[in-house]
């Protein structure tokens, strides 16, 4: 039998709760993602929700009084962080919205 180390903090019915929104606005942002490149071509859905993650982090620079960096070794670590964890995921995400179907077999 384990024991419990007291340096784990214990995981409460508040956590759960933010989990659960957590992977409800994480599936939730893939429906939809699907749903408006119907509509929207993938670069545009892609700068809209990156844009808007941008807007929302300056946003809560501002609240919080903090500074955006200045030094362009970091920014250039930003582009590449961003670049392969936004863009290129989402990109591909909003093309196989696009083309996904027509490899579907499954569908009638």
């Amino acid at each position: 039998m384990s024991r419990r180390n007291e340096s784990q903090p214990e995981v409460g019915a508040k956590d759960w709760a933010l989990l659960l929104l957590l992977s409800v606005l994480w599936g939730g942002s893939f429906f939809f993602f699907k749903v408006i490149v119907e509509a929207l071509p993938p670069f545009t859905v892609v700068l809209g929700r990156v844009g808007l993650a941008a807007i929302a982090l300056k946003l809560f620079l501002l609240v919080k009084g903090d500074q955006m960096p200045s030094s362009g070794r970091l920014w250039g670590q930003f582009f590449a962080m961003g670049t392969l964890n936004n863009v290129i995921p989402f990109t591909l995400i909003g093309f196989a919205g696009i083309y996904g179907r027509r490899f579907n077999t499954y569908r009638t």
